[in-house]
């Protein structure tokens, strides 16, 4: 229904898209049935971001449409193109369409430089010694051998009526049917029967994304860690009573660069915003669903030059210290806690040292082969179109599956939750950063400082030149 078919730049620097409805060409009657129009109509397409709009008709017998965002005029993030039908009469006019896309002009750094930042600053994950899933490629997602295998069929809501997609199909489904307000509809009964439940569960076989973004008003910009996974357990009652846990899942932190090309802080997310969470009886308590981590503070883990995050078991949500945290009725471990430390013991020695290898995820610079690396790929979303670009060295060339902007994953609630590019944490970067919650780390007793001292241990141990 929509195809991306070609998204680059020209030579002045500005992004131009190249976009067919083949649809309207090939299945007349559908459209029509929908718009319920029997005679003639028109289209016209609308392009709109804030105050910012472009408008254009499109032939109903050659149904494409050819936008071109220009450099120092339109702004680079999320915008959205909407489908009209009208009788050429002026009698009705109805939407047919509507689907983001996201727009990234020239950039100011070029592909080499950002992959060298990405790959210096990458960070290290900890995980709970508990936890079964890790951090997914969008290939493995929608493409390995038990999706293409699996007999199972996920149900959504089109412009068409109720249809039923094979998980097979639902990959190439999503590269051209990218509606807006499409959502992959999950029923959270079965989640822990679905096939999704099976992929993940090796840490050796990890991928992690990075993007980039800049400030428009400024010298600032953003280096993004995306990590997606396939299932999402939850923990505690959540995890008992089946109703939380869902497919698709994803979380990212953001290094952000004031100037010059060391980092000055991290904003570092998980779950959603408006939700209140708490470490060690309300000591900490946000509710922003971000928290900014000062980059070269003395206390932030890092090993050289790249950050050392904690992963919540279940849900995935990062955090900068290893730690028990609370979100609302529900209690989740983040990272590495040694028992003897956090028993009270007043410093690491006589720790148990019971890390185990499998709860460190490791980025390619610093790789050792008894530890876990996963692998760091371009997410691409500057070159973001429907197809494929398989091969292409260091590029996610299954990005095509991200131009669906419909909602991924269906949670109980209200809050259901798109996938990059089209998340705010990405579309208003520069209002997540700022909104962030300001972590201080002299008031965290002094067993977390000692638990992340051998959490460093560890990982000096074990990796080389360090």
């Amino acid at each position: 229904m929509f195809d991306i078919r070609s998204n680059e730049l020209d030579e002045q620097g500005n992004r131009v898209f190249e976009i067919e409805m083949p649809a309207l060409r090939t299945h007349p009657e559908d459209i029509r049935r929908i718009l319920r129009a029997k005679g003639p109509f028109e289209l016209r397409y609308w392009a709109t971001r804030d105050q910012h709009a472009k408008t254009g008709m499109i032939d109903p017998e050659d149904p494409r449409l050819r936008v071109t965002f220009e450099k120092g005029v339109d702004p680079d993030g999320v915008w959205q193109i909407q489908i009209d039908a009208a009788d050429p009469n002026g009698s009705w006019e109805r939407e047919l369409w509507r689907q983001f896309i996201f727009v990234q002009k020239e950039r100011r750094i070029s592909d080499e430089r950002l992959r060298e930042l990405a790959e210096r600053y990458a960070p290290i994950f900890i995980f709970s010694g508990e936890e079964k899933y890790f951090p997914v490629s969008l290939g493995t997602l929608l493409t390995s051998d038990a999706i293409r295998d699996s007999p199972d069929a996920m149900k959504l809501r089109t412009i068409f009526g109720k249809e039923s997609i094979p998980l097979p199909q639902l990959g190439d489904f999503m590269r051209f049917n990218g509606h807006c307000e499409y959502l992959l509809d999950f029923n959270f009964l079965s989640m822990r029967r679905s096939v999704f439940a099976s992929i993940g569960g090796d840490p050796r076989n990890a991928t992690i994304y990075y993007s980039y973004f800049e400030d428009p008003d400024s010298d600032r910009f953003y280096i993004n860690y995306h990590l997606i996974y396939a299932f999402d357990t939850k923990a505690g009652l959540a995890r008992l009573t089946g109703i939380g846990p869902h497919v698709f899942d994803r979380e990212s932190m953001v290094l952000v660069f004031d100037e010059g090309d060391e980092p000055s802080s991290m904003i570092i997310s998980g779950h959603l915003e408006n939700q209140t969470i708490f470490l060690l009886e309300k000591l900490k308590i946000w509710t922003q669903g971000r928290i900014r981590v000062s980059y070269d503070d003395p206390h932030t883990l890092k090993l050289g030059s790249h950050p050392v995050i904690a992963v919540a078991e279940g849900s995935h949500a990062l955090y900068p210290t290893s730690g028990v945290y609370h979100l609302s009725l529900l209690r989740e471990i983040a990272g590495y806690l040694d028992p003897a430390i956090m028993s009270g013991a007043e410093t690491k020695e006589g720790a148990t040292k019971c890390m185990r290898d499998e709860q460190v995820l490791t980025p390619p610079a610093v790789h050792m082969p008894q530890l876990p690396s996963y692998e760091l790929l371009s997410l691409g979303l500057d070159r973001l179109t429907s197809h494929l670009q398989l091969g292409v060295e260091h590029l996610e060339g299954n990005n095509a599956y991200l131009s669906f902007s419909g909602y991924w994953v269906d949670v109980a609630g209200t809050q259901n939750a798109r996938f990059p590019p089209f998340t705010r944490k990405i579309s208003e970067i520069g209002d997540w950063v700022d909104g962030a919650y300001d972590w201080h780390w002299e008031d965290l007793p002094e067993r977390y400082h000692h638990n992340n001292s051998l959490i460093l241990d560890f990982l000096q141990e074990n990796l080389e030149d360090f």
